[in-house]
């Protein structure tokens, strides 16, 4: 049956519709999926909308007037789960009786993401587009997200029927349907508080719920749990798009931070619990501004004394302390080898400064995990989690006396640089880049916003770094507040020196480490086959390599008669988008995580590096190089890697015919293979030779440890950054550390 309602004022003439009737806007589907209690039916109508607005153009909605009564006060829900208060829910020992762990983890994440599909469809229907000037790209991007949360609850749901049970099986809390009820007065405090407060949280604890699963030995459910993760990152990125979009139509652009903060207060007076995801933050555009202020921490009773490291831990940092030569390595995240080109090359260097006889520590807000293990088993390496908004890594400073501090990355140099300065003067300050984070987001914005041809990216002095001109301005004070910085490319030093005046003489290039080349063990031509690509998809510029490569390089290829197939290894690409990559009949394989890169690589007979954006130097490249396999590769891949007077390791294509065509002519041609086959061993021999760049290296530091107050001196922007009217980091942090106190002290 169909309820008619006619509503005159602002109000738009709608129909409530019956199930038997399409839906014939985004406005009508909203309301059918809100309205609908089967969770089921709410994620088919979801895809459902999501595909008729992709090829339909479905209108926003019907009619001339914005109807946002058709949200409902609260969304319906079934007979199950059971939804409770959350004061009643029953305890994880009693809620044991009935599943395992496993389970029961499993069934709370599925609640989440079904009330997130609620919430957002609550968003894109209950707010009148015209009074808070919401273009259809408003639209696109939270249907997006309203669709990924559709598919994590069909995913977490799936996961749970293959362990014998279902969503429904146990009780839920009820507080998650009042999510949306709290903010439906205000559009700008729902995407404070739903994407950038409970999603980002979600980023903050999700490494922890996938290391809980591996621990259990449920390989498959964290799988699960990573993809969620991992793409949720994209919703924080939308919610900080449109929360800015918002501040500047209620003329709020110029303190966006303080109404972001003003709202989350509103509906979280006591703060935000932390520990923070850093990394998983910045990568979805929100920086420690928005956040860092807001930190609270549990409340102890007057006279409680709190230790902050463990017996084991303590006489860990008192060996640390007891030895000669020292070295802190501070982080976001822990260096891990298996990870990635850069979490290798960390891995290197450690072992480098273990060589020449220092004590390595590793410091990072993370909380301690099986990397951390393997760090301290295998390299043994110290580990302490410090957040930097505490006095741990002062006391740190203060009870060990390091001569070295070096910062994997800008972002830590940021959290841990001013107590390093302040509590260890004498300790050497270093910042290792990585690669230059800035240059890539440009090229990134410069090739997937604005279109351009990523070969108009190459030349570093016309880059438009306007668009990135934040984490610009943030990367180089960094640089210019260390004592020395360690950089991978010489085309980023030059660039450095010449477009942004950082002083030559504090820069170093460290880049790779390799052991020595056995040429009688690689295989030759002929013992090898097919094509392959290796890379993290948590990388966006590999991400781009291979829809690139798969949509304008292959169908190339192919009718040139290149017969081989192409497989691509890397870890995080088990989700939907990356999967259905996988095209058999056009011999694009997907493969998944390759646990040995080189054993990996010195079984195919050419790689490719399709990249169009991106900065630093490519380790898939070079590891390629290591076990003898040519690389096809663009410029932006080559850029940093050519050396004078040697020939490339393969050859260099920009356009999708070049590209397609080096590869079916170096894949056939032997005698040009053997040629790149030499040239690739003999450029990774000359530049990455572990024993040279390690000696390098470690003349470098000691070199400016004896000079570093004669090169304090001469550095005047770093000196001027240090000066009080430029210390707002350091002022945040200590804000922050000042208010927690206060609150553990009983202060108000």
């Amino acid at each position: 049956m169909i309820r008619v309602r006619v509503v005159t004022s602002r109000r738009l003439h709608v129909a409530s519709l019956s199930t038997c009737t399409t839906p014939d806007s985004l406005l009508a589907y909203g309301s059918r999926i809100l309205h609908c209690p089967d969770p089921h039916k709410k994620v088919a109508l979801t895809f459902e909308c999501q595909n008729r607005w992709k090829s339909e153009a479905l209108p926003v909605y019907t009619g001339s007037l914005w109807g946002s009564d058709e949200a409902p006060g609260l969304p319906a829900r079934g007979p199950r789960p059971e939804l409770l208060a959350p004061k009643k829910m029953p305890s994880m020992k009693q809620l044991q009786t009935q599943a395992s762990i496993p389970v029961i983890m499993l069934h709370a994440l599925a609640h989440i993401e079904l009330g997130a599909i609620d919430n957002y469809w609550d968003t894109l229907v209950r707010f009148d587009p015209v009074k808070f000037q919401l273009p259809r790209d408003f639209y696109d991007d939270f249907l997006t997200v309203a669709g990924d949360e559709a598919r994590h609850f069909q995913m977490v749901d799936n996961r749970l029927r293959e362990l014998g049970s279902e969503y429904g099986a146990l009780p839920a809390t009820r507080a998650l349907l009042e999510h949306a009820a709290n903010t439906a007065a205000d559009l700008a405090a729902r995407i404070a508080i739903v994407p950038l407060v409970q999603e980002a949280r979600g980023l903050d604890s999700g490494d922890r719920l996938v290391h809980r699963m591996k621990s259990m030995g449920d390989k498959e459910s964290a799988k699960v749990v990573e993809q969620i993760v991992w793409e949720e990152r994209n919703h924080v990125r939308c919610g900080m798009k449109w929360f800015q979009h918002l501040a500047k139509v209620q003329k709020r652009e110029q303190d966006q931070v303080a109404y972001f903060q003003e709202l989350v207060l509103q509906f979280f007076p006591d703060g935000l619990p932390g520990p923070f995801d850093v990394e998983a933050r910045q990568e979805a555009n929100m920086g420690t501004e928005w956040y860092e202020s807001l930190e609270s921490k549990v409340a102890h009773p007057s006279g409680v004394k709190l230790e902050k490291r463990g017996d084991t831990q303590s006489a860990s940092v008192a060996a640390f302390a007891a030895s000669k030569k020292k070295v802190i390595l501070a982080g976001s995240v822990w260096p891990e080898r298996t990870s990635s080109a850069a979490g290798v090359r960390s891995a290197d260097i450690i072992q480098v400064l273990q060589e020449r006889g220092y004590q390595v520590l590793c410091v990072s807000p993370s909380r301690l995990n099986d990397h951390t293990s393997k760090l301290q088993e295998e390299q043994g390496v110290r580990c302490i989690q410090a957040d930097a908004n505490t006095d741990i890594f002062q006391k740190l400073l203060l009870e060990t006396m390091p001569q070295l501090v070096v910062f994997d990355r800008f972002i830590a140099e940021e959290m841990y640089g001013w107590q390093a300065k302040k509590y260890s003067p004498e300790a050497l300050r270093v910042l290792d880049l990585q690669d230059v984070h800035f240059i890539r987001r440009a090229r990134e914005f410069a090739v997937k916003k604005q279109g351009l041809n990523f070969k108009e990216t190459l030349d570093g002095e016309q880059l438009d770094i306007d668009p990135v001109e934040k984490i610009a301005i943030r990367e180089l004070a960094s640089i210019h507040r260390s004592d020395l910085t360690l950089y991978v490319s010489d085309f980023e030093r030059d660039l450095l020196v010449s477009r942004f005046q950082v002083p030559d003489m504090n820069l170093h290039r460290c880049d790779f480490f390799y052991p020595a080349i056995d040429v009688s063990k690689l295989n030759s031509f002929n013992d090898r086959r097919h094509i392959a690509f290796i890379g993290s998809f948590k990388h966006s510029p590999n991400v781009d390599a291979v829809e690139w490569a798969k949509k304008h390089i292959m169908p190339v290829y192919r009718n040139l008669g290149g017969d081989a197939e192409v497989h691509i290894y890397g870890s995080y690409g088990e989700t939907k988008r990356f999967v259905k990559l996988n095209d058999p009949k056009q011999g694009f394989f997907m493969k998944g995580f390759a646990p040995d890169a080189h054993e990996t690589l010195s079984q195919y007979r050419l790689s490719i590096a399709p990249l169009r954006f991106g900065a630093g130097i490519k380790g898939k490249i070079a590891d390629s190089w290591f076990v003898g396999t040519p690389c096809v590769s663009t410029s932006i891949g080559a850029e940093g890697m050519s050396l004078d007077g040697l020939q490339w390791g393969g050859t260099i294509a920009d356009t999708p015919d070049t590209f397609a065509s080096e590869m079916l002519h170096l894949y056939n041609d032997e005698a040009r293979w053997d040629v790149a086959h030499q040239a690739g061993v003999a450029a990774c021999s000359a530049r990455y030779d572990a024993s040279r760049n390690g000696d390098s290296l470690m003349e470098r530091l000691e070199r400016t440890m004896v000079e570093k107050r004669e090169l304090r001196e001469k550095n005047w922007m770093g000196r001027i950054l240090w000066s009080e009217n430029y210390r707002a980091t350091e002022y945040m942090s200590r804000y922050i550390h000042a208010k927690n106190d206060g609150v553990n002290n009983g202060v108000k």
